[in-house]
């Protein structure tokens, strides 16, 4: 199916619910498409283990985002963790490690002929292999060195990037639906109340759902 239909999804953040919808009504068949969902499964909505029971049911392809590795590195680390965060990893229980080794074999990105998937974004000017993980999950503005990536004083990445590769990313609530020649957002804030986004490859055509209930207050304001 390398080079059939592909439906990628934005943030989900235990959003299980609105995942279901949305890939009935964009008319997915694990039988005739390929799915790749775009990090940030977990934390702040309702169902974040069943969404990645659900993803490893279904061996679906995931991306890894900031959710992802902050949730491995407080269980690796031992630190307390608190709200959907703590209830995932109790709901993990014995097979915690297990979980935790699954989530970190999940590609940073992937590359296609016709396209880039990646959680966050890709830093301007550079192939994600050469740069780091936390710049890849993390990046919003560039400021040349990645000291502040959420510093709005400087452009955003895609602003700046000028690769010919359509980029798929999501990451981004604040921004919302983010249509450009070379780059789309699909971060649409579902689990602020906002939609759950999908996109269609290699026909560019976005299908969205809306949040079922809002469970989380945004960390930023809409742009």
């Amino acid at each position: 199916m390398e080079n059939g239909p592909v439906f990628l999804v934005g943030d989900i953040h235990g959003c299980f619910n609105e995942l279901q919808v949305l890939l009935k009504e964009a008319g997915y068949s694990f039988r005739s498409h390929r799915l790749i969902l775009l990090g940030d499964l977990i934390n702040k909505g309702p169902d974040s283990f069943k969404v990645l029971s659900w993803v490893r049911e279904k061996q679906v392809e995931t991306l890894i985002g900031n959710h992802e590795l902050k949730f491995i590195y407080a269980i690796e680390k031992e630190l307390p963790l608190s709200g959907p965060l703590r209830d995932l990893k109790e709901q993990m229980g014995s097979d915690i490690n297990n979980w935790v080794s699954w989530m970190k074999s999940w590609p940073v990105y992937m590359e296609e002929n016709n396209f880039l998937a990646v959680h966050g974004g890709v830093v301007p000017g550079e192939h994600p292999r050469l740069s780091k993980k936390e710049q890849l999950v993390n990046i919003r503005y560039w400021d040349g060195e990645g000291r502040n990536m959420r510093d709005a004083s400087f452009p955003a990445w895609h602003d700046l990037y000028t690769g010919s590769k359509l980029v798929v990313y999501a990451h981004w609530a604040g921004q919302g639906l983010k249509v450009k020649t070379n780059s789309i957002g699909l971060d649409t804030g579902c689990v602020y109340g906002g939609n759950l986004t999908g996109l269609w490859l290699p026909e560019r055509r976005v299908v969205q759902v809306p949040s079922l209930f809002r469970c989380f207050e945004p960390d930023e304001p809409k742009k």
